[in-house]
């Protein structure tokens, strides 16, 4: 008895298997939902992406469309000119490709996704009620305008359209049409209207699905484009950070001056360079270790990043050789006060034991100069030694005392 009730539990417990109806109804309905948007994702990030991504795809959609619709009409106006129908027709396939060439060169100009599938609505829908006017001006429903309807609901998967705005415009048209085929009863034959009804449910779901499968596909090419593009600018980011410090490497300075001193020229502001070095930090490093030298190397970095202006670029050159990049009218004292912060900072006094120096030269060109990072460099580097080599005289002076030698 112990057992079989032991069994049991174990059964109850098991999770019970899902029908193949419900597991069918299930998957489809977690497609419909991953589908009804193409630039809706659970990462606000994917979103924002998409979104600046769909934006130029379905512009490109949607005057696709309009231009098929377009030559469709002037094809459709041929046709009724050589088969000598009635001047209403050709007046009126005239207008729609009007009024398709009219949408192609909106949607050139419109920001918005919302409004280019709005474009799309009216282009179909209108194109729809023009359609059942013709009918109605035949009084029958023609092999011509059936195949009309079938290429009305075609070329929808042109344009990047979700689930979401496949429904609206879908159902849109199919109530046009039997609204108005219904309107005037005993107008057009039941064989032609079933006929009608048959054509463009069979249309509007190959083109439902259809623009399922293409929003499904084009979801995850959203995906994985974000996916490679947010890599791509990790890596860049590696490949342009100094691993040690945080700060930027040379290669980020290489690559940027130019446009950071462009910004600057057009903001009409100066731009400033400042290139320093700890000084005597080979001896820092042999006297403490290396360890202790890296540590000094990352409290200049946190000390001019957390103190300069949000628009500084603290670069490490290399080695104890750093460069700040800014357009602060306050640079050069900002900086000096950065240093001097340092000399007392108590981080670097548990390492060293002694206050730590760091010298720095200065360079900067007006806006109305060309901003050259050769030439600012080197002024910037001359101004650096010329610091150093009067520190050390100072040193000398005060080391020299009255009735010293200095042999």
């Amino acid at each position: 008895m112990t057992a079989r009730f032991r069994a049991t539990l174990v059964m109850e417990s098991l999770p019970k298997k899902e029908s193949f109806a419900k597991s069918t109804w299930r998957r489809v309905c977690e497609f419909a939902a991953g589908v009804w948007s193409t630039t809706a994702f659970e990462d606000s990030k994917v979103s924002e992406y998409a979104r600046e991504l769909m934006l130029e795809e379905t512009r490109r959609g949607i005057m696709a469309m309009a231009g098929v619709s377009a030559l469709t009409q002037l094809a459709a106006m041929l046709l009724h000119f050589r088969l000598g129908a009635d001047g209403n027709f050709f007046y009126t396939y005239g207008l729609l490709a009007l009024l398709s060439i009219h949408i192609v060169i909106s949607s050139r100009f419109v920001n918005e996704i919302s409004s280019l599938h709005l474009l799309g609505t009216i282009l179909l829908v209108i194109t729809g009620v023009a359609i059942m006017a013709i009918a109605h001006r035949s009084g029958s429903v023609n092999a011509a305008l059936l195949a009309s309807v079938v290429l009305l609901f075609m070329v929808m998967p042109i344009a990047p359209w979700g689930l979401r705005e496949a429904v609206v415009v879908v159902s849109l048209i199919y109530l046009v049409f039997t609204a108005s085929s219904i309107s005037v009863y005993g107008k057009f034959e039941p064989e032609m209207l079933w006929t009608l009804q048959f054509l463009m449910l069979a249309s509007a779901i190959i083109a439902t699905l259809t623009i399922m499968r293409n929003a499904a596909v084009r979801r995850d090419d959203i995906k994985s484009r974000f996916d490679l593009e947010s890599a791509r600018k990790r890596l860049q980011l590696i490949s342009t950070r100094d691993p040690l410090t945080g700060a930027w490497n040379r290669r980020y300075l290489e690559q940027n001056f130019v446009a950071i001193a462009r910004e600057a020229r057009s903001r009409g502001e100066r731009l400033h360079l400042a290139i320093m070095d700890v000084d005597a930090f080979k001896q820092v490093n042999d006297t403490w270790g290396h360890h202790h030298g890296d540590a000094i190397l990352c409290r200049l970095v946190s000390v001019l990043t957390g103190n300069l202006s949000g628009t500084a670029h603290v670069i490490r050159l290399g080695g104890d050789e750093f460069a700040v990049l800014d357009t602060d009218d306050d640079f050069e004292s900002a900086v000096e006060r950065c240093l001097k912060h340092l000399a007392t900072d108590p981080r670097l006094l548990e390492i060293t034991g002694e206050p730590v120096a760091v010298s720095a030269g200065f360079s900067s060109v007006g806006p109305d100069e060309t901003a050259d990072l050769d030439a600012m460099y080197r002024e910037a580097d001359a101004a650096l030694y010329e610091q150093k080599r009067e520190r050390r005289v100072g040193s000398d002076d005060e080391a020299l005392r009255p009735g010293d030698s200095m042999h």
